[in-house]
């Protein structure tokens, strides 16, 4: 019975040590739409500056230095005083694909600076 406990306690470890989580990375916007095929399904987190937002907030655009791609607001439960034309945000979130228009699927806000 130790034996088996002891068993229990060490997958337990080792499948919390070894999670299946996928950890984001912070990416440049011109990598993420040059080299999409690498980041699809992955968790990725952008930073850059509010450069536009849609109607309703429903989607804005984000710029970082090397380019800009379209933030979808869809998955967030509630609107974000942060998006707003000229903050500086980080965001997490997946690259997506509709067609043949890439965009980029937002989780959560990590900072804002305003």
């Amino acid at each position: 019975m130790k034996r088996l406990l002891h068993l229990s306690i060490s997958i337990f470890i080792c499948l919390n040590f070894f999670s299946c989580e996928k950890r984001a990375r912070l990416v440049d916007i011109k990598l993420l739409l040059l080299t999409p095929d690498g980041y699809f399904n992955q968790p990725i987190v952008l930073s850059g500056k509010v450069n536009e937002i849609g109607p309703g907030a429903l989607w804005f655009i984000l710029e970082d230095k090397t380019g800009y791609i379209q933030v979808t607001t869809e998955n967030i439960s509630h609107h974000n005083s942060c998006i707003h034309k000229g903050n500086e945000l980080s965001l997490s979130g997946r690259l997506e694909q509709y067609e043949n228009h890439k965009y980029f699927s937002l989780h959560s806000v990590l900072r804002c600076f305003h």
